[in-house]
């Protein structure tokens, strides 16, 4: 099968906003007199509040809109200035010419929005999926289906990049081809069900090269 698009996520692809959630979620919890442990960030990394706080709550005791209100305001108070992954910004703009590309987050699309004004790409995604968009989240294959399914493509027919395990069984769940592109926070985790695992967008490209035709 002929990959015709490719998907990018958002958090620990473009931009470094892994280690923003995951700082945001220690000042919050220290706010609150609860100061996480190494175990605990592993916990966050990659995965949405609403899904990972139900961790916390059997450890600690705490009020979660108490938490969620102080983890979103700051959060957002950085999210503009969070470093940028100019490499794979960089393959972005490349493989506009040869693809229809999306984005797939699990972000909200008031910070999805703010991160493509910054980056000047508000019309270089054809397909742009946020929170908002689906009833369920990663690793629930419905962020990539609904995006395949606007793209007018088969899942099959779409490579998805990921930075996380969540991510990446999101994926294959869905029927993508997946490549698992991780980071400093994600490169311990469970890539098993990746199709590679690559370091560089250099790869992604290689990859893209040697499979324009594939059969799945």
């Amino acid at each position: 099968m002929q990959i015709k698009a490719v998907i990018f996520d958002r958090d620990g692809v473009l931009l470094d906003s892994e280690s923003l959630n995951v700082s945001s979620a220690v000042e919050a919890f220290k706010e609150l007199g609860i100061d996480i442990d190494e175990e605990d960030k592993k916990k966050i990394v990659g995965r949405h509040p609403g899904d990972y706080h139900k961790d916390f709550l059997g450890k600690y005791k705490f009020s979660y809109d108490k938490y969620k209100k102080l983890q979103a305001d700051l959060y957002y108070a950085k999210f503009e200035t969070t470093k940028l992954f100019e490499e794979t910004i960089s393959l972005v703009r490349e493989l506009k010419v040869k693809y229809k590309l999306a984005l797939t987050t699990s972000g909200s699309r008031i910070t999805t929005t703010v991160l493509l004004k910054r980056l000047k790409m508000e019309n270089t995604f054809d397909v742009v999926i946020t929170a908002e968009d689906c009833k369920t989240r990663k690793p629930a294959p419905d962020p990539y289906l609904i995006t395949a399914k606007q793209l007018n493509l088969k899942p099959e027919e779409c490579l998805v990049i990921e930075d996380t395990q969540v991510g990446v069984e999101s994926a294959n769940a869905a029927g993508c081809v997946c490549i698992a592109f991780p980071n400093e926070l994600t490169k311990h985790q469970d890539f098993s069900k990746a199709d590679i695992i690559v370091n560089s967008a250099e790869q992604i490209k290689n990859f893209l090269c040697n499979n324009k035709s594939r059969n799945i």
